[in-house]
């Protein structure tokens, strides 16, 4: 590392705010709270997720201190609706002019971080690591993996096998490897048992001060849901068991993504328009006081696929907030709710959510101790300031 009191860290991330999605919150609230021995400089792109929600951007370069830490923004192609060929474009155009900023930059820094998903930004890590930089990889997302369970690319494919082997060679570079679950890291070193890499686990963080008990409830529907409408969610085996449920309940779905009008025909077939509503993408600091109005969270993940090590944000701010959760059984998040009972655990079959709906809907003594038990959870193990603290020794270790 730097000979001098400081250890100078560029991030290469494709998400940053004030794009919704949680691992545009990673990296911001990362570098707010690492040691002051490290300055972190963030190098990213113009905000593009979700598609068509933001102008776009054709400047080349604009630098900006976002909260303190020195924003740079890159050029890329910035698509208006979800298809493959735009998502290529977006990410490959960001991972080839971040390489070349490494190329032209790599002097200022002693350490490049490269966050994914997507794997494409483990490039500029490569190229920094041969220019004689520490690397650090900080995965939160099983992008390529996952990529092909969800039919997004062929395992055959020409693209398929070279990111493939990108992540092979990045992670035998690499000096350490930060995950956000245990489930991830051990997923990695079975992946590549022969390679031998530094693994450590770095959980996303809440903000508990947007994300407080505390927090003004508003006035929104017993249950709710907040996120992405994508391919990685089990929606339909949830709505089905919401139907079954007793007593005319009401369904909030906050959030946009390609599976609305699906799902929005699948409501009419179910015969529970009258009880759902579609919010669509609502500001970030109005999902709080919209988590606090309901009595019940969903986390709908599909189970089939590589998502064990799953624990999502969504899950941690209802947490946070003191609301219990009905969620997917990933691994991860039946682990979580068996020690600390925050939530109830579901199969992706709706006779199994109608019963735990109608149970955690009826019994408000047990609702409230499940979110005692969700606050007290975030406070111990999610805050920023200590998630900070966590990548800030991996940091100053290689």
């Amino acid at each position: 590392m730097s000979d001098g009191d400081t250890t100078d860290v560029l991030v290469v991330t494709q998400f940053f705010p004030p794009e919704s999605m949680g691992g545009a919150h990673r990296w911001a609230k990362l570098s707010q709270h690492l040691d002051d021995s490290i300055e972190p400089q963030v190098l990213t792109t113009f905000p593009t997720f979700p598609f068509g929600e933001f102008d776009r951007c054709w400047q080349p370069i604009k630098r900006k201190t976002v909260d303190g830490v020195p924003t740079t923004r890159l050029f890329t192609y910035q698509p208006v609706e979800d298809t493959t060929v735009g998502r290529i474009l977006n990410y490959g155009i960001f991972s080839m002019l971040s390489t070349l900023y490494v190329l032209c930059t790599f002097w200022r820094y002693d350490c490049i971080v490269t966050m994914s998903a997507p794997h494409t930004t483990f490039l500029p890590g490569l190229v920094g690591k041969l220019t004689g930089r520490d690397w650090i990889i900080d995965i939160f997302d099983l992008w390529i993996d996952n990529a092909a369970d969800l039919g997004y690319v062929d395992e055959g494919s020409i693209l398929y096998r070279a990111v493939s082997w990108l992540e092979r060679i990045s992670y035998a570079r690499a000096d350490a490897v930060t995950v956000i679950t245990d489930t991830m890291g051990e997923y990695y070193e079975d992946k590549y048992p022969e390679l031998s890499f530094d693994v450590h686990v770095i959980p996303f963080g809440v903000d508990t001060e947007l994300f407080s008990p505390d927090v003004e409830p508003a006035d929104s529907a017993d249950i709710i849901y907040t996120g992405n409408l994508g391919t990685g969610q089990a929606f339909v085996p949830f709505l089905r068991g919401f139907a079954g449920v007793d007593g005319n309940p009401e369904l909030m779905l906050v959030g946009g993504g390609e599976r609305r009008i699906e799902l929005e025909q699948k409501i009419v077939e179910l015969g529970i328009e009258e009880r759902v509503t579609f919010v669509g993408y609502v500001d970030r600091d109005e999902i709080p006081s919209l988590l606090a109005g309901a009595n019940v969270s969903l986390v709908t993940l599909k189970t089939e696929h590589e998502l064990d090590y799953a624990c999502p944000t969504k899950l941690l701010e209802t947490m946070a907030v003191g609301t219990p959760y009905i969620a997917s059984g990933t691994f991860e998040i039946q682990r979580l709710t068996k020690e600390y009972n925050t939530g109830s655990v579901v199969k992706n079959n709706p006779d199994e959510i109608t019963k735990k709906l109608q149970e955690i809907l009826q019994q408000e003594q047990k609702r409230q101790l499940k979110g005692q038990n969700g606050i007290h959870y975030i406070q111990n193990q999610h805050k920023w300031q200590n998630i900070g603290r966590r990548m800030s020794e991996v940091i100053n270790s290689i």
